[in-house]
Order: structure tokens, then C-alpha cells, then sequence
């Protein structure tokens, strides 16, 4: 999508606020007693709070190519292997040492987001979750109006390669906007002779998937969780860029002070799920 006026870009930076809020408070809920919840529980959540705030969730009743059916929930809860489109389910629960990652996608009066962030409970596997969010940003700094995809995936790929794990080639980022999922492929390793360039105005999801071990990957049988397919442990972050002629714009980044009110509309929700 080409953002083309500030009406679409008000819409976007709300839907942006939106997400990054649900999948920060996710984060601190689960950090704060994963001993005591499930992925459902957040999924339900995260629903609520979307709701509450004027969005929709852009995942629920999403049917993707790779799919047959339609997308049961609002958000994916992927853990350790799994490296996206994790089912949040009652019996998927969490414990030291796990990577969580967590993927949420924003309409807001028809424009869409996409984000997602990964973290670990405790101090294991903290290099992992570092360097895919390190290569993220390192990303978006290459991302201006003009320059080749490919360079910036290049970035990427050298970033996550020389601090020791691979890049999931069989995944890539995307644009968004009108819709959950649009042209064009962002991938997050070089291509010599990938020819598409980043324009003003477009808005893209750009979101490194790593390994530890190899980048191969394997679809499970539920038909949704792709996972490394030696079960290595995984990574993926992911922002909504709106690209510019110079420095690029986070759509899918909160302020302090929006974040705090938001909380104030959602508090009662959160007290409702966590006793």
C-alpha cells in the first residue's frame, strides 16, 4: 500500500499504537505470571483489548494462501521452535527458559498493522532474541525511499549470520495496509537479482525469522505452525515501516504517555483474566 494522505496515515499510527500496545502489555502479563496462564488466555485477551480500543484483529478469520481455513484467533503465540503462526491454545502453557514469540496484526477503520516480538522467560537464550531484534533495526535504518529490498535483506542476513544463526529463507516480510498481507516480498537474506525497490509512501512489514540451528523449515499438522525443522530454537520480530525520503517511520512503536492511557481503558480487562 502507498500511504496518500493524512486521513490513511492517522488510521495507520492509531492501528500502529494499537498493536504495539497489546503486544508490550502481552509481554509484561507473561513475563509477570507465565506460571499461571496459557497462550488462550492471551489470545482472549488480546482481543478484548484490541476491541476495547477501536480495533479489529487483523488475523482473526484471516485465510492466507498456504491455508485452507479461515484463522480462529487474533493473535499467534509461537514457542521455541515454533517460529510463526503458533496456535494460542489452552494446553500450549510456558516456563523458564522458553522463547515466546508473539505476532498481532491491527485493522483500524480498514487499514491495516502488522508486529510482532519474541522474549524469553528467564535468562536462557537471551542472544538469540537479541540479535533478531538487533537485525530488525539495523534493517530499518537501510529502509528509504529508492534503495533495493535487497540491501537492506543483505543486511540482515550478514547481522544474524556473523553473531552465529541463520535466517529463515522460506519466510519473508511483506506489504501491508488495505490488507493483512500485500506485494512486495521483503525477504531477510540476499537475492542478487531480487529488482524491487522501497518507494515513498509504502508501507511494509519487515520481519527477521532466525534459527539457532538450521533454516529449514516444516509445516505441522495442525496446518498453521511452521517450525525449524531440526526443532531448533527460533526467533521473529517484526515492525510496520511507513517508508520516507530519509528516515523511515515505525508505525508499530508506542509513546510512554499513549501507552499509560491506554492502560487506564484495558486495566479492568486485565484484572478480569490475571487473579
Amino acid at each position: 500500500m502507498i500511504v496518500r494522505n493524512s486521513q490513511q496515515l492517522e488510521k495507520i499510527r492509531m492501528a500502529g499504537a494499537i498493536n504495539s500496545f497489546t503486544l508490550l502489555l502481552l509481554q509484561k502479563i507473561t513475563l509477570e505470571n507465565f506460571d499461571k496462564i496459557n497462550a488462550k488466555i492471551l489470545d482472549e485477551l488480546s482481543f478484548q483489548i484490541i476491541t476495547t480500543l477501536g480495533g479489529k484483529p487483523s488475523f482473526k478469520n484471516y485465510k492466507p494462501p498456504f491455508s485452507n481455513n479461515h484463522y480462529p484467533y487474533s493473535i499467534t503465540v509461537s514457542i521455541n521452535e515454533e517460529i510463526v503462526h503458533g496456535l494460542p491454545t489452552e494446553n500450549k502453557k510456558f516456563k523458564i527458559g522458553d522463547v515466546v514469540s508473539i505476532d498481532s496484526g491491527t485493522n483500524f477503520e480498514g487499514l491495516h498493522v502488522d508486529s510482532a516480538i519474541s522474549f524469553t522467560i528467564g535468562e536462557k537464550n537471551k542472544k538469540i532474541v537479541e540479535v533478531c531484534e538487533k537485525s530488525l533495526y539495523i534493517a530499518i535504518e537501510k529502509v528509504k525511499h529508492g534503495t533495493y529490498i535487497k540491501e537492506m535483506s543483505r543486511e540482515i542476513e550478514n547481522f544474524v549470520k556473523k553473531n552465529g544463526f541463520n535466517v529463515v529463507r522460506q519466510l519473508t516480510g511483506h506489504g501491508v495496509g488495505k490488507t493483512i498481507h500485500d506485494d512486495p516480498e521483503i525477504p531477510n537474506f540476499y537475492i542478487p537479482e531480487y529488482s524491487k525497490r522501497f518507494y515513498n509512501g509504502m508501507l511494509v512489514a519487515i520481519e527477521p525469522m532466525i534459527s539457532e540451528g538450521s533454516p529449514d523449515i516444516e509445516l505441522l499438522e495442525d496446518q498453521w505452525t511452521i517450525v525449524t525443522k531440526d526443532r531448533s530454537i527460533s526467533a521473529h520480530f517484526e515492525h510496520t515501516i511507513l517508508v520516507k525520503h530519509s528516515e523511515s517511520e515505525i508505525v508499530t512503536r508506542i509513546s510512554d504517555e499513549t501507552f499509560d492511557t491506554f492502560y487506564k481503558k484495558v486495566k479492568h480487562l486485565v484484572n478480569s483474566y490475571i487473579k
